[in-house]
């Protein structure tokens, strides 16, 4: 984890939250993954107790910030806060920011809030506003690493479309990820530049359109 983070960010609390998702996932998979249902949501709020994760996620660093941000997610478990007043506890009214104590914790949040339920958490943690794709990208990967495939809406998968990467490459990535013969996953790599230059003619056609009118 430390290996990786730095590779783009040098702060050390960019480690810290970075570690506090990876126990999270670690968390999951100790317990079981896979549990969940499509549609199965989880009627009550997590309950914290002294094995549910949080206290692990506070012993990732002794940063006081840290651990006073994790302190006040713990409390609003237990008070069943909505996802966006937690954000709001953090000053957040305005939308998640990019700072790493903000993203993770809302996004550790909205994934313990609604534990099972994978649509309900990424909607939770966009509601929040601001850096909603960094926030839900989080929130899903530990709600997907928890309800497996089939408790990710059909609608959602099957509307994938992001050539040459699909679902079946992704498929097969995580088959062989989990494998011990650490065969690599041949695919068509140069078909990314294709799909590159697809979307950027996209994006420059849209933001030229915005400095026309009505806009």
């Amino acid at each position: 984890v430390r290996a990786s983070t730095r590779l783009t960010h040098r702060d050390p609390r960019a480690e810290t939250a970075a570690l506090a998702v990876a126990e999270a996932a670690a968390w999951i998979v100790r317990r079981g993954a896979g549990g969940g249902a499509e549609g199965e949501a989880q009627s009550e709020p997590s309950q914290v107790g002294s094995d549910d994760g949080v206290i692990q996620w506070v012993r990732v660093s002794e940063d006081p910030e840290w651990v006073a941000v994790c302190t006040a997610l713990e409390c609003a478990l237990i008070r069943g806060d909505a996802v966006t007043d937690f954000a709001a506890s953090l000053g957040l009214t305005r939308g998640v920011t990019g700072y790493a104590y903000h993203t993770v914790p809302v996004a550790l949040y909205a994934w313990l809030r609604h534990r099972g339920d994978f649509q309900t958490t990424l909607v939770a943690a966009i509601r929040c506003g601001g850096d909603t794709d960094t926030v839900a990208a989080i929130a899903g990967a530990l709600a997907g690493c928890e309800v497996a495939e089939q408790g990710i809406p059909a609608r959602w998968r099957h509307g994938l479309w992001d050539w040459p990467r699909s679902p079946r490459l992704l498929n097969r990535l995580a088959e062989q990820l989990a494998a011990t013969d650490g065969l690599p996953v041949r695919w068509f790599w140069p078909g990314v530049l294709a799909r590159n230059v697809f979307f950027l003619a996209v994006v420059l056609f849209h933001g030229f359109r915005r400095l026309f009118p009505p806009y």
